[in-house]
């Protein structure tokens, strides 16, 4: 008997997630990002100045509380004291994550607009100064551990955040002790979003091997004080409500070049051949329009994905991970992994 695990049924507040940057000044080899939002020599930042204005008109549209800012690595911004203030004097709360690498020279912004920054999260590649620095360069680990001591000792909440690739999937207890022992306020599972074959077989688990993971975090959650989950790509079957904020409506994606669109973990996807989960250019475009259209467009996406789980039903079938992951789901749906055959779904009903 197959035990149902189900995470993404807190979908939090109601908030936008806003790229700073289109760089990152690490290059992790499997990061869903294009190679315009990494590898770029054209470095292209958030306008503050559109910043202001969506964060008055997404207040009014559509009761948006909080900010969460991400990239690229949102600290490259060269206005990133402005725009933390900018959310505070918006009366918004706002968070971001980050690498660390660049986290000392932020700290003087972040203690200025204490008041307005919720927490913040940081990636994590390995509970030691090896794993770590292997995936993201000598002294990154140092970095990152001295960036969650000031944290702790000042009181900012802070979260981790870790992808669980073949390598790491043997570690979720080792991790989260780890966490734990940093004084981490939360911890925050994500599975591999392959961008290719080689990704996929390489680092992504199997369903199998997903569902044991997913089942192991669960316990971890039961056992530890802070709060553990797993924010992308886990298994979800249950069609009774959205399997994610985006879906929910809760939260929603404004990239780089101030276009909204469904979801963070859509945009600027490595290999993508579509952009259909872009409804709207808010530099021309109110956001209220592009709420609407929003709206819309996540209605639809939930209809097409019950259809598809209904379809494997009346069939006998399970759903495979790029039916049953909503997360997959939509990567597969808006065109984002080419490579792959569509035409999988499922696997035999156990």
């Amino acid at each position: 008997m197959e035990t149902e695990t189900s995470f993404g049924g807190d979908y939090g507040p109601r908030r936008l997630s806003v790229e700073l940057a289109n760089i990152c000044n690490l290059h992790c080899s499997y990061c869903f990002r294009a190679d315009e939002n990494l590898y770029s020599s054209h470095a292209e930042f958030f306008p503050i100045e559109l910043l202001r204005r969506v964060l008055a008109e997404a207040r009014t549209a559509a009761n948006i509380t909080s900010i969460n800012f991400t990239g690229g690595e949102p600290t490259l911004h060269p206005q990133f004291a402005e725009t933390i203030k900018s959310i505070g004097d918006a009366s918004l709360t706002v968070s971001f994550v980050t690498n660390g690498w660049h986290f000392e020279r932020v700290w003087p912004a972040l203690q200025e607009s204490r008041d307005s920054v919720s927490h913040v999260a940081f990636s994590l590649d390995g509970v030691t100064r090896e794993d770590h620095d292997r995936w993201r360069g000598n002294g990154s680990f140092d970095r990152l551990v001295r960036a969650f001591s000031r944290c702790y000792m000042s009181h900012l909440p802070f979260g981790i955040k870790i992808v669980i690739r073949r390598d790491l999937v043997d570690q979720l207890e080792k991790i989260a002790i780890f966490a734990a022992r940093m004084g981490a306020a939360s911890l925050h599972f994500v599975h591999v979003m392959p961008t290719s074959s080689a990704v996929a077989d390489n680092s992504a688990l199997t369903l199998e091997e997903q569902r044991t993971a997913e089942q192991e975090i669960a316990i971890l959650a039961r056992i530890f004080k802070m709060n553990i989950g797993i924010d992308v790509g886990y298994y979800n079957v249950d069609e009774s409500r959205p399997p994610c904020a985006p879906l929910a409506g809760a939260s929603m994606n404004i990239d780089y070049r101030g276009r909204l669109s469904l979801c963070c973990n859509l945009s600027g996807f490595r290999g993508a051949a579509e952009e259909s989960d872009v409804v709207a250019d808010l530099n021309v475009e109110s956001f209220a329009s592009a709420y609407a259209k929003f709206t819309a467009l996540a209605a639809a996406q939930l209809q097409r994905r019950k259809a598809a789980l209904e379809a494997l039903r009346a069939q006998a079938l399970t759903p495979d991970v790029y039916t049953g992951s909503p997360c997959m789901f939509c990567l597969q749906s808006f065109g984002k992994i080419p490579w792959h055959n569509s035409t999988a779904g499922a696997s035999p009903s156990s």
